[in-house]
């Protein structure tokens, strides 16, 4: 605020000074006043409008998160729901990262993506690592064999020669190990991502591969060739640790932003946005969406929430 003075021509000067110097602090007091939002939004939040842009990790998988080599679109369940949610809180870009399954958090952690959304499963060694937002949908296991392989679940298993592949760092890889290590399987082998396991199957090199049950399904729908030869193992059975629960993830520093995804991913599930992403992709909503209900949304496993 300028204060009144009486301008004589011997200190015009003077007077010149004192309203560069008012004007200077009135100029310093905008950029404050332009940070405060008036939705309330937080730092986080702020800072991803002004940018324009929140980067994803994923891993490419179909049908979460990946890029459609046809158009270069960022495409998958998982990658929109964060996109319609993105564009609800007012940023204008979602980018994707192509990231090793295994390596998402130390990049979440190391501030190389703002968020990862990659059909994760909550698990609570992961929450002793990032805060994980609201459960998305659920899913279980699908098990991948010859089509004319004996083999067709558990109870088919043989001791002293099945080998199944699992891609490293998922929750079927301590799966795998544990029927390894329980005797069921000869072998337990780290068979690289979706594809390449999927690649190995064919050629004989493992006798099964499990994997997401949503990837099976996704594939059958929409690229059955990409399983020619192979069949899904009816004789499967998901145990109540095998149940995944997935969810979002950011770093312990975004919490308050999380909270606020959380708060437009229950508006869209409200609007079925959700079942009609699940529909879009050749899946089954009822085998995977859940309700708003926060004995089926809310995550059990973060070990923070502040």
């Amino acid at each position: 605020m300028r204060r009144n003075y009486v301008v004589l021509s011997v200190l015009a000067v003077c007077a010149a000074v004192v309203l560069t110097v008012s004007c200077s602090k009135k100029t310093e007091v905008k950029p404050a006043a332009a940070e405060t939002s008036s939705d309330g939004a937080s730092p986080f939040l702020q800072q991803l409008r002004k940018t324009g842009v929140l980067k994803v990790g994923s891993s490419g998988d179909s049908p979460f998160a990946y890029i459609d080599q046809k158009t270069g679109s960022f495409d998958g369940v998982d990658a929109e729901i964060i996109k319609e949610a993105a564009k609800r809180l007012g940023i204008q870009k979602v980018e994707m990262s192509l990231i090793p399954f295994s390596e998402l958090i130390l990049n979440l952690n190391n501030g190389n993506i703002d968020i990862i959304a990659d059909c994760m499963y909550t698990r609570a060694d992961r929450g002793e690592k990032v805060y994980f937002g609201d459960i998305w949908y659920t899913q279980g296991g699908g098990l991948l064999a010859s089509e004319k392989s004996p083999v067709n679940g558990q109870s088919t298993f043989d001791p002293k020669t099945t080998r199944v592949g699992y891609t490293e760092g998922t929750a079927w890889q301590y799966v795998v190990q544990g029927w390894q290590k329980d005797g069921l399987i000869k072998d337990a082998v780290a068979t690289g991502d979706q594809s390449e396991s999927i690649v190995a199957l064919q050629y004989g090199k493992i006798d099964a591969f499990l994997t997401d049950s949503t990837v099976v399904e996704s594939l059958f729908a929409n690229s059955p060739d990409t399983l020619k030869g192979l069949k899904l193992c009816s004789d499967y059975k998901d145990v109540p640790e095998t149940i995944g629960r997935i969810a979002p993830a950011v770093s312990f520093d975004h919490i308050a932003f999380m909270k606020e995804l959380n708060n437009v991913v229950m508006t869209l599930r409200d609007e079925g946005f959700i079942d009609g992403v699940f529909k879009k992709y050749g899946l089954d909503p009822k085998l995977h969406t859940i309700t708003n209900d926060p004995a089926q949304r809310l995550c059990t496993v973060n070990s923070r929430d502040n």
